[in-house]
């Protein structure tokens, strides 16, 4: 799938590889949530799931038919439960105790301004403009912990997703991520160069 991604991005329209992806992945993790770029596919992508034998994962679609949580407004969710069953509901940003925001005000710009806003994001230095980027990883971040178990309610996902990011935890949990995956880099170039 890899090998393809370049290509799809190029395209610049959803492919079938867009669904296939997450029921092919190898890594299997117990609780999850994956978004779908069509209402129509939600149910279909969480019974996929579900036949897989994936328990506690949610299927999200933005009513605008985007594949994750909305900030505009609803999202529809399918939740496959612990027992199989299939729990489908809307969800909206005040339930992660959020203000809506129109999509064009969390859109990303150029490679440059997008990391800095990023940087601003994680450095807790953020202007105006970047409140509904924020309250889009809020509202996302959220939905994940609460997903996973970590947060009893989608509000108190947000809540800790929001003090990660103040205290600069998330910063540096992306910083040593970034530097063990080099390090991997690294050590993979090596033991290739070996032979």
């Amino acid at each position: 799938m890899r090998y393809l991604a370049r290509t799809r991005r190029e395209l610049g329209f959803p492919t079938p590889f867009n669904v296939l992806g997450p029921l092919t992945n190898p890594v299997v993790p117990d609780r999850a949530v994956i978004g779908v770029h069509s209402k129509t596919l939600g149910p279909v992508m969480a019974e996929a799931l579900k036949i897989l034998g994936r328990r506690n994962y949610a299927v999200v679609c933005g009513d605008e038919n985007l594949d994750e949580i909305s900030i505009a407004g609803l999202s529809h969710v399918w939740h496959i439960q612990q027992d199989g069953e299939i729990k489908s509901y809307t969800i909206h940003p005040q339930d992660f105790g959020v203000p809506c925001h129109p999509l064009s005000a969390a859109a990303g710009s150029t490679l440059e301004d997008n990391v800095a806003t990023l940087k601003r994001l994680l450095g807790n230095e953020l202007e105006d403009r970047d409140v509904p980027v924020r309250d889009f990883v809020l509202v996302n971040t959220g939905f994940l912990l609460f997903v996973a178990g970590v947060a009893e309610s989608m509000k108190e996902g947000a809540a800790l997703a929001r003090i990660a990011l103040e205290s600069g935890k998330a910063h540096a949990l992306l910083k040593d991520f970034a530097q063990t995956t080099q390090t991997l880099k690294a050590e993979e170039e090596a033991k290739a160069a070996e032979h």
